[in-house]
């Protein structure tokens, strides 16, 4: 519920059950919503089995995990396993308000060990990355028992996520030749035209196509080739949602030089058309 000025006055919390396609999928959606911590209020300390990740959207937080305590301000992003101890609330004089969804799904334990997220929960994704709307999204989405809210949610958490990893410095430190591996999907990230293959990579890490392959993949969870469609998804959906160019431009901005391609690459991954979703947002 929002009041006159759009304020958040109480908390929603929205339970997803994943319908038959989840176990398909990598990232399962359990729950999402609105969250708001008043300053005095007792902190928030349930464990379940759950990653969650909360996006701050006003006031200021502050999370305690393994004895360090962490503030956390607006436009941040905060992942906690609340499978371990844990507590947050507001600090200071103003409420904290946010965003949060809860997930399970292969792959998020070892990004959780390989970020350090333990020991550094917070991350402080660019401006440019509009994260409100794939968390707006994905609570959107939560509840929903259409076939295809799913392979939607899990779009956007895989979207998400690799705006986390791009977001941290040698994020991917867990492994041995992790610099190689965030060096290659950096790579990918800034030249989405190119038509990649696995022997250009594996050039470029100064490996055979085999060993890049499985190194790639216990770093992020993704292969190589999945992970620069998420990207190139991900890219696409920001314009869409951004920019009033049309999709076959869009498309080849994004390294597809077929638009039937590129639509049904978008909409395996997100679960809509390209001109759908446009439509759903008003461009």
């Amino acid at each position: 519920m929002v009041n006159a000025r759009g304020d958040l006055e109480h908390e929603e919390i929205l339970f997803h059950t994943p319908g038959r396609l989840a176990g398909a999928l990598p990232y399962a959606l359990q729950v999402a919503g609105l969250g708001l911590a008043r300053p005095g209020q007792e902190p928030v300390r349930k464990r379940y089995h759950d990653h969650v990740l909360l996006l701050a959207l006003a006031g200021q937080g502050r999370v305690e995990i393994g004895g360090a305590v962490h503030v956390v301000e607006p436009g941040q992003v905060l992942w906690l396993d609340t499978s371990r101890p844990y507590a947050h609330g507001a600090s200071g004089a103003e409420p904290w308000r946010y965003l949060w969804m809860g997930l399970r799904g292969t792959g998020l334990d070892a990004l959780y060990g390989l970020l350090d997220v333990s020991r550094r929960p917070l991350f402080g994704p660019e401006p440019a990355h509009d994260l409100e709307t794939v968390f707006r999204e994905v609570c959107a989405l939560a509840g929903n028992p259409a076939p295809e809210a799913d392979a939607r949610a899990n779009a956007a958490v895989a979207a998400l996520l690799a705006v986390l990893a791009g977001a941290r410095d040698g994020g991917l430190s867990g492994l041995q030749d992790s610099s190689q591996m965030a060096r290659i999907a950096e790579l990918l990230r800034q030249d989405l035209t190119r038509a990649w293959t696995i022997e250009d990579l594996a050039r470029l890490a100064g490996l055979s196509a085999s060993q890049l392959f499985r190194a790639f993949k216990a770093a992020s969870g993704s292969t190589p080739m999945s992970y620069l469609r998420q990207e190139r998804i991900a890219e696409a959906r920001r314009l869409l949602t951004k920019t009033t160019d049309p999709v076959g431009e869009i498309a080849r901005r994004c390294g597809y030089a077929d638009p039937y391609h590129f639509s049904r690459d978008f909409r395996r991954l997100t679960g809509t058309t390209p001109t759908l979703l446009r439509r759903s947002t008003g461009f």
